[in-house]
């Protein structure tokens, strides 16, 4: 569904993207505007209308946002004959209250396909969204931190389409930790990479990769590019890396990038990503390495020290500032807690 197409306000279709990447934070529209009846039948084709959208948020969220709406609808009303929320608006939201709530707990666990929009301008048509089934409001820890899309993965994403897409187009790229699978996927799709290797080192994780791949080849999301591959890649198995390297050798392949985001998280890691990333920078000298983290402790700067000191890579932070207002248009993501991109040469 492509809303830019039904010519309404910016506004509006930030609120879409937001909405369905299901945000908590969203930007609401002015009553004013939600008052007007072709502006509600936009919601609800495009908000509400499972006819039309098959990956709608969940039933909670939704009842969430069409009450906000409601609200503001009857706050700006002036004349009662002339204004007045809309009866698809006023039904759906009736049928919403009949679904039983399941615990907070519970809800948290249950996998929903959500839509990360790239942050492209509000009035470009055919934008298509990165599609990712996951627990979003998953409690990750141990073995689930790969199932759910952190910020740092969405801060990469916002600095590579629109300060470094051309890292990207047309270049084969590595991601390390891949997760859910986003980053390689927006590379791979939108930001129109030749090759894409996606390598988590959990094998649940990447079967879960290999779902949302599929997720997005069948519903056309990849604008025609070649999809990634997953690898399970663990960075202590000396082997397993190895052979990755052969096989990339006898491919005939260079990796032009290589990414990871919020993959310092843990410090028995550290060590072994980083002597990771020296091997993959010896076997492909031109590459360009770039970490995206969420400063949560000192492990990052941990890492940082393990790279420049030990591998004796130049350390470099590289700014990446989120606008705000309506430039604010794609991979909406927190930046209450910092969150730091570096790269790494040598």
């Amino acid at each position: 569904m492509d809303i830019s197409r039904a010519g309404t306000e910016p506004l509006l279709v930030k609120f879409y993207r937001q909405y369905m990447q299901q945000i908590n934070d969203v930007t609401y529209p002015p009553g004013t505007l939600l008052v007007n009846q072709d502006v509600q039948d936009i919601l609800y084709k495009y908000f509400f209308d499972a006819s039309q959208n098959k990956y709608l948020p969940a039933a909670r969220y939704q009842a969430r946002i069409l009450k906000h709406i409601i609200r503001e609808i009857e706050k700006s009303c002036k004349d009662p004959e002339e204004d007045q929320v809309s009866d698809h608006l006023m039904e759906h939201m009736a049928h919403l209250s009949t679904i039983p709530q399941q615990p907070d707990t519970d809800e948290a666990q249950q996998l929903h396909v959500h839509s990360y929009f790239p942050p492209l301008p509000l009035d470009a048509s055919g934008v298509k969204p990165v599609l990712i089934n996951e627990a979003q409001n998953l409690l990750s820890k141990g073995n689930n931190v790969g199932l759910r899309t952190w910020e740092a993965a969405l801060h990469l994403a916002w600095y590579l389409t629109t300060q470094r897409p051309d890292l990207v187009k047309s270049r084969n790229v590595l991601e390390l930790g891949a997760g859910t699978g986003f980053l390689s996927l927006l590379c791979a799709g939108h930001l129109g990479a030749s090759h894409v290797l996606a390598t988590d080192g959990l094998g649940h994780v990447c079967e879960a990769l290999e779902s949302n791949v599929d997720l997005n080849k069948s519903n056309d999301t990849l604008y025609g590019h070649v999809p990634p591959q997953v690898r399970q890649l663990d960075w202590t198995d000396r082997p397993e890396i190895d052979q990755l390297l052969d096989d990339t050798k006898q491919a005939g392949r260079q990796y032009d990038l290589i990414i990871g985001a919020d993959i310092t998280y843990h410090p028995d890691i550290l060590r072994p990503l980083a002597e990771l990333l020296s091997m993959l920078k010896d076997a492909f000298p031109q590459t360009s390495i770039l970490i995206s983290a969420t400063i949560r402790s000192n492990t990052f700067a941990d890492f940082v020290a393990i790279c420049r000191d030990d591998l004796n890579f130049k350390v470099t932070e590289l700014p990446c500032k989120i606008p705000q207002g309506l430039q604010y248009c794609g991979c909406f993501h927190s930046v209450a807690t910092e969150i730091k991109i570096v790269s790494l040469e040598r």
